[in-house]
């Protein structure tokens, strides 16, 4: 059977939940192949539920943070508290979805929240050697620098749909970070690009469900079953045999999320 991963997938949201009935779901997924998926997060009330939803199923990895559209304000010091004692209760995590965005946020007022509780999460990121999920939609350049003052490893470090200047996507190529590639490259995107650019050692598969998609003419929405179509599209550019890609991606997933220490085989 196939084995495959999603590394970026809202498996907490609200509206994810209303179209998805977890149990069921997760059951049909596994049962297709899945083996992991990782469950970010965006704001508190996420964290929590996708650490409840990780105890339930062992497929899922949580991921805790505040997404940029979140930062709205200064972290106050009691949030912040209550993520750093997730942080020393759950070891087995990646912290994410944080970073920065510039393009959907216009107000330039909520760009200095959004550096703050960015710093914030790879400050804990670094000091525990977890792997962090970063989203930088037009704040590629700022997220670069930012990224350089952390002793961070490559391999801790992932690009969530990364479609900004070729230049940035050099520099985090040069530095050896990890990229998710997702279900857009089965539209025609621009994020094909990256995928070519990108070494096989170097890629993850993501969902970013419930993200919306026109395959085919149809609307679908993004969960951990339509990556067994995005692995197909990978081996189609990348011109690799499947077996070969999936052995890959494996060991990708083991590297970047420390699967050894979460399932002994």
């Amino acid at each position: 059977m196939m084995k495959f991963h999603d590394a970026h997938c809202h498996l907490a949201n609200k509206d994810f939940l209303k179209e998805f009935d977890i149990a069921n779901s997760m059951e049909e997924w596994s049962g297709s192949g899945l083996e992991y998926v990782i469950g970010v997060s965006t704001k508190l009330s996420e964290t929590l539920k996708i650490l409840e939803m990780s105890r339930s199923f062992e497929e899922i990895i949580p991921g805790v943070g505040i997404h940029p559209w979140k930062a709205k304000r200064k972290m106050d010091e009691e949030l912040k508290e209550e993520f750093l004692q997730i942080v020393k209760n759950y070891k087995e995590i990646v912290i994410g979805e944080i970073g920065l965005d510039h393009h959907f946020i216009k107000k330039e007022e909520r760009y200095l929240y959004q550096k703050e509780h960015f710093n914030f999460f790879l400050h804990i990121a670094e000091k525990n050697n977890l792997p962090v999920n970063i989203h930088l939609k037009g704040a590629e350049k700022e997220t670069s620098e930012i990224l350089t003052s952390y002793k961070i490893p490559s391999e801790n470090i992932l690009i969530h749909w990364y479609s900004g200047p070729k230049n940035v996507l050099r520099q985090f190529i040069e530095r050896d970070y990890f990229f998710s590639i997702n279900p857009s490259i089965l539209t025609g995107s621009t994020h094909i690009e990256v995928l070519k650019n990108v070494s096989l050692n170097r890629i993850l598969t993501e969902s970013d469900g419930n993200v919306k998609y026109t395959i085919d003419d149809i609307r679908v929405s993004g969960s951990p079953g339509i990556i067994p179509k995005v692995i197909s599209k990978i081996v189609e550019i990348k011109n690799i045999q499947t077996d070969e890609l999936l052995r890959i991606l494996q060991e990708n997933i083991r590297l970047y999320a420390k699967l050894k220490a979460i399932k002994n085989e």
